[in-house]
């Protein structure tokens, strides 16, 4: 029996990794992350740390098909849609299901305010052997970034930003005051989406209730408004896998 502990460069799937350590010894587990190029270039320097914390090799694991987001979006002309982002898809859940083996025992970083999160994905992925360590002992997100402090490790770059997530730098889950913030943060990559939501005629925020184009988006939106969880693991949305 192997051990597959889905590492994601986020606090949660950190702490998930190393509890299951604690529980499952070194013996048949592996530690695997599916990289984005998309992401901040401070998560290598994450990963390296919790490598040295874990005591195990981290293996990376890529797409075969796709360099990055970018090109995933701009070859299908799609950004999201309410069953998830097909960045995603594609990135992790794609490359996930080639890895994975029907005997894994899978752990993944759910915490325990993703109750509902975690029953969906095993709804969606009833292969899969699930073990959420961070729901059986009741550790919360708050408590995960506590445990990396306390074990010496710095948080990711785009927590210490202010962001709450560590997803891809231009999530297009997204709302208004995130991409406000992006406005601010990484000003290419605003731009950036700004003219591919443009060229494909698609609206990822709403101002106002109404869908409008990051070009239009007026820089205040957002900031009072409570950002949706858009935590970007090897889940998304509604899609099955």
């Amino acid at each position: 029996m192997r051990v597959v502990s889905w590492f994601s460069c986020g606090a949660a799937s950190a702490v998930a990794t190393k509890k299951a350590l604690d529980q499952y010894g070194k013996e048949n587990f592996v530690v695997a992350s599916c990289v984005v190029e998309n992401e901040h270039p401070d998560n290598e320097r994450f990963l390296q740390d919790c490598e040295k914390w874990f005591g195990v090799e981290i293996i990376r694991l890529r797409s075969q098909k796709y360099k990055d987001c970018w090109e995933v979006w701009e070859k299908n002309r799609y950004l999201a849609g309410i069953a998830g982002a097909k960045c995603t898809t594609e990135m992790k859940k794609i490359v996930r299901q080639k890895f994975q083996k029907i005997s894994d025992v899978q752990i993944f970083g759910f915490t325990a305010e993703e109750q509902k999160r975690a029953k969906r994905f095993m709804e969606n992925n009833p292969e899969v052997d699930l073990r959420t360590p961070l729901i059986d002992l009741g550790l919360t997100k708050k408590d995960c970034f506590i445990e990396i402090q306390k074990a010496g490790i710095e948080l990711p770059a785009m927590y210490r930003l202010g962001y709450n997530n560590n997803n891809c730098i231009g999530c297009v889950k997204g709302g208004a005051g995130y991409w406000n913030k992006i406005r601010k943060d990484f000003p290419e990559v605003f731009e950036r989406m700004a003219k591919l939501e443009r060229s494909i005629g698609a609206r990822l925020t709403k101002h106002k209730n109404k869908r409008v184009f990051l070009d239009e988006l007026p820089p205040d939106a957002g900031k009072n408004q409570k950002e949706p969880d858009m935590e970007c693991g090897l889940w998304c949305g509604n899609q099955p896998g």
